[in-house]
């Protein structure tokens, strides 16, 4: 049988940063079937996490549905496509007549995926337009496709926010989504003409567009260079962006790869001030996110199910290396994300 579980992580000697044999402690929180009830997951969607303060949000981009559950796999907060969802025991149990601590509410939702939460339990959910919303871009040379609903901390829809503030064009495609100890919130997008990253404060009015392409991200010195942006994750405390990035050169009509970096673009600056190089492993590395001390966090995928976890600092280097194992070699499909604090949450599918 198929069934989806949630696996909590918490790196227990953080704060004892300079230990090389730090651990992780792994909890298991609950476990969510396939199916299409307030609770389910549709087979074969691409879920994605977000954990805040204990609350765990998932997105469901085939059933067109969002949801928020407390760390006993109690729904609490249920948004949906009213069209592909046709009945919903969360509904009916709120009828107005008794009183709960749940609610639900009807959503215009196509494809939801990306999501991020604010301290404050507010939620932003990356959706797709309806196709006669789409635009076409030429300074991107793409088609504009994504927005971002906007939730308050009761799970309501207060707005609807595009390119350059609330109700205007779509993005690019979304990516991902951040915020910071702030509440500002980071929108990474992916167009023909490199990454872009908007950033906007907590009342949702743009504060900054930093966009990425081979021109204008580090170089080394070698010819025949190519390189590959990877990911970004931003300071959740300062103006700071942290790009990692892959080195390649061809070599007698071969690629050969040269190293990965973390770089860290200043966005008052407009430059990019440091970068550190990422130690070699057997397969490349890919950053998770920045916790609010600005370390670090990437994962590389390991061959005895699991990944190896590698923390960074930018004024230390490496700060600690750590396996972080599941417990079934059948893992299906799979979403890791990296909390302020430094909490690992993944949602992993695996057949049972």
């Amino acid at each position: 049988m198929k069934k989806l579980l949630l696996v909590l992580s918490l790196f227990l000697l953080f704060s004892c940063a300079q230990k090389k044999d730090a651990g992780l402690e792994k909890e298991e929180m609950f476990t969510l079937h396939y199916s299409k009830l307030d609770d389910g997951i549709y087979p074969l969607s691409n879920s994605k996490i977000a954990m805040n303060d204990g609350f765990f949000y998932i997105t469901d981009n085939l059933l067109g549905k969002v949801m928020k559950f407390n760390s006993y796999g109690d729904i609490l907060i249920l948004n949906y496509n009213a069209d592909r969802n046709k009945t919903q025991l969360l509904v009916a149990q709120n009828d107005g007549m008794t009183p709960s601590n749940k609610a639900s509410f009807s959503t215009e939702l196509i494809s939801p995926k990306q999501i991020a939460v604010n301290d404050d339990q507010s939620f932003f959910v990356a959706d797709t337009t309806d196709d006669y919303q789409n635009l076409w871009s030429p300074e991107l040379k793409c088609m504009l496709t994504d927005i971002i609903n906007c939730f308050d901390s009761h799970g309501k829809l207060i707005a609807r926010l595009g390119q350059t503030g609330l109700d205007s064009n779509p993005f690019p495609q979304i990516i991902k989504l951040e915020t910071t100890e702030n509440m500002e919130l980071a929108v990474y997008t992916l167009a023909p003409v490199g990454h872009i990253v908007y950033i906007f404060d907590k009342e949702l009015k743009l504060l900054h567009t930093v966009k990425f392409n081979s021109d204008n991200i580090p170089r080394i010195n070698m010819e025949n260079q190519i390189i590959s942006l990877d990911s970004i994750s931003c300071s959740k405390t300062e103006k700071k962006l942290f790009v990692k990035i892959d080195y390649y050169t061809e070599k007698d009509n071969d690629i050969e790869f040269l190293k990965s970096s973390v770089c860290c673009y200043d966005i008052f600056l407009e430059s990019f001030v440091w970068n550190i190089d990422i130690p070699e492993s057997n397969t490349l590395y890919q950053l998770i996110g920045v916790t609010g001390q600005d370390h670090i966090f990437l994962i590389s995928p390991t061959e005895d199910v699991g990944y190896n976890l590698l923390i960074m600092d930018g004024n230390r280097g490496k700060i600690a290396g750590i396996p972080l194992k599941f417990d079934s070699n059948n893992i299906q499909q799979s979403d890791i994300m990296l909390s302020n604090q430094g909490i690992i949450t993944s949602l992993f599918a695996y057949e049972n």
